[in-house]
């Protein structure tokens, strides 16, 4: 097993802690690179795509070396009212919490407030939640 860090290893994470929901109405999870991609994957309803929305630096010690930053990832259900479906509040309520609190590396994902509101398209609904984890990185000694 290799020792290198993984740095977008919270997206697989997310992904798995989703995946049980397959069994609870959710018919898929996607591991997406932009919103533009999550669009054009809107024809599996409902969905979760999962985002990496970049990072905020929080400190910086033994003279930069070791930086902590807070990445922040985006789980976007993607809906379509359909008769005897999960409607997409259920289905918000679940994946909060069989996200919010669970672990991964030696941080938990926290929920924080999403940076992309709510859109509408062709009868789909796109709902962000979003949720940050911290990340220790250290640089090499000279």
């Amino acid at each position: 097993m290799s020792d290198e860090l993984d740095y977008l290893s919270a997206g697989n994470a997310l992904k798995a802690l989703l995946e049980p929901l397959k069994t609870q109405g959710l018919r898929e999870v996607f591991i997406a690179t932009d919103l533009d991609n999550a669009k054009q994957m809107s024809q599996t309803a409902p969905a979760v795509h999962v985002m990496y929305r970049g990072d905020r630096l929080d400190e910086n010690t033994q003279s930069g070396r070791v930086t902590k930053s807070d990445q922040i990832w985006l789980l976007i259900l993607v809906h379509r009212s359909q008769p005897n479906q999960v409607t997409a509040g259920v289905l918000l309520g679940k994946i909060i919490s069989a996200v919010t609190g669970k672990t991964h590396g030696n941080s938990t994902f926290r929920r924080v407030t999403s940076p992309v509101a709510p859109g509408y398209s062709s009868g789909f609904v796109y709902l962000p939640l979003a949720f940050e984890i911290t990340v220790k990185t250290k640089g090499e000694r000279q």
